[in-house]
Protein backbone atom coordinates (compact mmCIF):
# COMPACT_ATOMS: atom_id res chain seq x y z
CA UNK A 1 0.00 0.00 0.00
CA UNK A 2 1.23 3.47 -0.86
CA UNK A 3 -0.02 6.98 -0.20
CA UNK A 4 0.20 10.34 -1.91
CA UNK A 5 0.58 13.05 0.73
CA UNK A 6 0.73 16.82 0.63
CA UNK A 7 2.93 18.84 2.96
CA UNK A 8 4.65 22.18 2.56
CA UNK A 9 2.76 22.80 -0.68
CA UNK A 10 4.32 19.73 -2.35
CA UNK A 11 3.09 16.21 -3.04
CA UNK A 12 5.01 13.00 -2.32
CA UNK A 13 4.30 9.35 -3.09
CA UNK A 14 5.41 7.28 -0.09
CA UNK A 15 5.43 3.72 1.19
CA UNK A 16 6.31 2.51 4.67
CA UNK A 17 10.05 2.52 5.27
CA UNK A 18 10.69 5.52 3.03
CA UNK A 19 13.00 8.34 4.12
CA UNK A 20 12.35 11.69 2.49
CA UNK A 21 13.16 15.36 2.87
CA UNK A 22 10.17 17.68 3.11
CA UNK A 23 9.73 21.39 3.80
CA UNK A 24 10.84 22.21 7.33
CA UNK A 25 8.37 21.38 10.11
CA UNK A 26 8.16 22.81 13.61
CA UNK A 27 8.83 19.46 15.29
CA UNK A 28 11.55 18.05 17.51
CA UNK A 29 13.97 15.36 16.34
CA UNK A 30 12.54 11.96 17.31
CA UNK A 31 8.96 13.23 17.40
CA UNK A 32 6.27 11.20 15.60
CA UNK A 33 4.12 13.42 13.38
CA UNK A 34 0.81 12.70 11.67
CA UNK A 35 0.26 13.88 8.10
CA UNK A 36 -3.47 13.91 7.44
CA UNK A 37 -3.39 15.56 4.03
CA UNK A 38 -3.59 12.28 2.11
CA UNK A 39 -4.67 12.66 -1.52
CA UNK A 40 -4.64 8.96 -2.39
CA UNK A 41 -4.04 5.73 -0.50
CA UNK A 42 -4.10 2.02 -1.32
CA UNK A 43 -2.92 -0.05 -4.26
CA UNK A 44 -4.47 -1.53 -7.38
CA UNK A 45 -8.24 -1.99 -7.18
CA UNK A 46 -8.16 -0.87 -3.53
CA UNK A 47 -6.79 2.57 -4.37
CA UNK A 48 -8.84 5.40 -2.84
CA UNK A 49 -8.53 8.84 -4.44
CA UNK A 50 -9.62 11.87 -2.44
CA UNK A 51 -11.67 14.89 -3.53
CA UNK A 52 -9.21 16.37 -2.82
CA UNK A 53 -8.35 14.46 0.40
CA UNK A 54 -9.13 10.93 1.58
CA UNK A 55 -11.16 11.38 4.77
CA UNK A 56 -9.80 9.36 7.68
CA UNK A 57 -6.50 8.44 6.02
CA UNK A 58 -3.18 9.47 7.53
CA UNK A 59 0.55 8.83 7.41
CA UNK A 60 2.73 8.57 10.52
CA UNK A 61 6.37 9.60 10.26
CA UNK A 62 9.31 10.05 12.63
CA UNK A 63 11.42 13.21 12.42
CA UNK A 64 15.04 12.17 11.82
CA UNK A 65 16.79 15.50 11.37
CA UNK A 66 16.60 19.11 10.26
CA UNK A 67 19.00 20.51 7.70
CA UNK A 68 19.54 22.74 4.71
CA UNK A 69 19.82 21.89 1.03
CA UNK A 70 22.80 22.88 -1.10
CA UNK A 71 23.02 26.55 -1.94
CA UNK A 72 21.23 27.75 -5.07
CA UNK A 73 23.05 30.68 -6.65
CA UNK A 74 21.01 33.38 -8.38
CA UNK A 75 22.45 35.91 -10.82
CA UNK A 76 20.40 38.79 -12.23
CA UNK A 77 21.57 41.19 -14.93
CA UNK A 78 19.96 43.92 -16.99
CA UNK A 79 21.58 44.76 -20.29
CA UNK A 80 22.96 48.28 -20.71
CA UNK A 81 21.72 49.22 -17.22
CA UNK A 82 24.92 48.50 -15.26
CA UNK A 83 22.83 46.22 -13.07
CA UNK A 84 24.16 42.95 -11.68
CA UNK A 85 22.97 41.18 -8.56
CA UNK A 86 24.12 37.92 -7.02
CA UNK A 87 22.20 36.04 -4.36
CA UNK A 88 22.37 32.66 -2.68
CA UNK A 89 19.68 30.64 -0.97
CA UNK A 90 19.71 27.43 1.07
CA UNK A 91 16.25 25.99 1.73
CA UNK A 92 15.57 24.39 5.11
CA UNK A 93 14.23 20.84 5.19
CA UNK A 94 13.07 18.17 7.63
CA UNK A 95 14.01 14.53 7.01
CA UNK A 96 11.35 12.02 8.08
CA UNK A 97 10.94 8.23 8.18
CA UNK A 98 7.53 6.91 7.10
CA UNK A 99 6.57 4.33 9.73
CA UNK A 100 2.86 3.72 9.12
CA UNK A 101 0.13 4.34 6.54
CA UNK A 102 -3.52 4.23 7.64
CA UNK A 103 -6.28 3.97 5.01
CA UNK A 104 -9.75 5.51 5.24
CA UNK A 105 -11.13 2.12 6.34
CA UNK A 106 -8.67 2.02 9.23
CA UNK A 107 -6.41 -0.59 7.62
CA UNK A 108 -2.85 0.04 8.75
CA UNK A 109 0.43 -0.86 7.05
CA UNK A 110 3.51 -0.55 9.25
CA UNK A 111 7.16 -0.54 8.29
CA UNK A 112 8.96 -3.83 8.90
CA UNK A 113 12.08 -1.86 9.85
CA UNK A 114 12.23 0.40 12.87
CA UNK A 115 12.91 4.09 12.41
CA UNK A 116 16.63 4.92 12.61
CA UNK A 117 17.70 6.43 15.91
CA UNK A 118 17.69 10.17 15.15
CA UNK A 119 20.56 12.36 16.31
CA UNK A 120 19.94 16.07 15.84
CA UNK A 121 22.45 17.84 13.63
CA UNK A 122 25.00 15.01 13.70
CA UNK A 123 27.36 14.22 10.82
CA UNK A 124 30.13 11.68 11.33
CA UNK A 125 29.82 11.83 15.11
CA UNK A 126 30.12 15.63 15.15
CA UNK A 127 27.52 18.37 14.96
CA UNK A 128 26.78 19.52 11.44
CA UNK A 129 27.72 23.16 11.91
CA UNK A 130 26.96 23.83 8.24
CA UNK A 131 23.37 24.27 9.45
CA UNK A 132 24.51 27.69 10.68
CA UNK A 133 23.53 30.47 8.27
CA UNK A 134 26.78 31.81 6.81
CA UNK A 135 28.86 28.64 7.34
CA UNK A 136 29.65 26.48 4.34
CA UNK A 137 31.90 23.42 3.92
CA UNK A 138 35.16 25.43 3.70
CA UNK A 139 34.47 27.56 6.77
CA UNK A 140 33.30 24.47 8.66
CA UNK A 141 36.63 22.83 7.81
CA UNK A 142 38.59 25.84 9.12
CA UNK A 143 36.59 25.84 12.36
CA UNK A 144 37.10 22.07 12.74
CA UNK A 145 40.86 22.54 12.38
CA UNK A 146 40.61 24.90 15.35
CA UNK A 147 38.65 22.40 17.44
CA UNK A 148 35.14 23.77 16.84
CA UNK A 149 33.10 20.74 15.78
CA UNK A 150 29.97 21.00 17.94
CA UNK A 151 27.18 23.50 18.46
CA UNK A 152 28.18 23.81 22.12
CA UNK A 153 31.78 24.78 21.29
CA UNK A 154 30.66 27.19 18.62
CA UNK A 155 28.13 28.82 20.97
CA UNK A 156 30.87 29.34 23.58
CA UNK A 157 33.34 30.88 21.10
CA UNK A 158 33.44 34.64 20.63
CA UNK A 159 32.67 35.84 17.11
CA UNK A 160 35.91 37.88 17.13
CA UNK A 161 37.92 34.72 17.81
CA UNK A 162 36.27 32.94 14.90
CA UNK A 163 36.95 35.89 12.62
CA UNK A 164 40.63 35.69 13.61
CA UNK A 165 40.67 31.99 12.67
CA UNK A 166 39.17 32.75 9.25
CA UNK A 167 41.59 35.61 8.56
CA UNK A 168 44.51 33.38 9.52
CA UNK A 169 43.46 30.94 6.78
CA UNK A 170 44.60 33.59 4.25
CA UNK A 171 41.56 33.08 2.09
CA UNK A 172 38.54 35.17 1.25
CA UNK A 173 36.76 33.70 4.27
CA UNK A 174 38.04 36.59 6.37
CA UNK A 175 35.23 38.62 4.79
CA UNK A 176 32.58 36.47 6.48
CA UNK A 177 30.51 37.89 9.34
CA UNK A 178 30.41 35.63 12.41
CA UNK A 179 28.38 37.90 14.69
CA UNK A 180 25.25 35.71 14.64
CA UNK A 181 26.97 32.30 14.67
CA UNK A 182 27.15 31.82 18.48
CA UNK A 183 23.46 32.72 18.83
CA UNK A 184 22.46 30.30 16.07
CA UNK A 185 24.63 27.55 17.56
CA UNK A 186 23.09 28.03 21.01
CA UNK A 187 19.59 27.53 19.59
CA UNK A 188 20.66 24.36 17.74
CA UNK A 189 22.46 23.08 20.83
CA UNK A 190 19.26 23.48 22.84
CA UNK A 191 17.08 21.95 20.10
CA UNK A 192 15.06 25.14 19.63
CA UNK A 193 14.32 24.63 15.94
CA UNK A 194 11.36 27.03 15.77
CA UNK A 195 13.42 29.90 17.20
CA UNK A 196 16.34 28.93 14.94
CA UNK A 197 14.12 29.15 11.86
CA UNK A 198 12.80 32.58 12.88
CA UNK A 199 16.36 33.83 13.36
CA UNK A 200 17.76 32.40 10.11
CA UNK A 201 14.81 33.74 8.11
CA UNK A 202 15.98 37.20 9.18
CA UNK A 203 19.57 36.55 8.04
CA UNK A 204 21.37 36.69 4.71
CA UNK A 205 24.80 35.08 4.82
CA UNK A 206 24.68 35.20 8.62
CA UNK A 207 23.93 38.95 8.68
CA UNK A 208 20.56 40.43 9.60
CA UNK A 209 18.70 41.87 6.61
Amino acid sequence: MYAVIKTGGKQYKVVTGDKLKIEQLDAEVGQVITIDQVMAVGAGAELSVGTPLVVGASVLATVLSHGRHDKVRIFKMRRRKHYQKRQGHRQNYTEVFVSEIVSAAGVSTKSAAAAPVPVAGQKGGKDNIELIEGIGPKIAQILAENGITTFAKLADTQSADMMAMLKASRGRFGLANADSWPEQAALLRDGKMAEFKILTDALVGGVKK
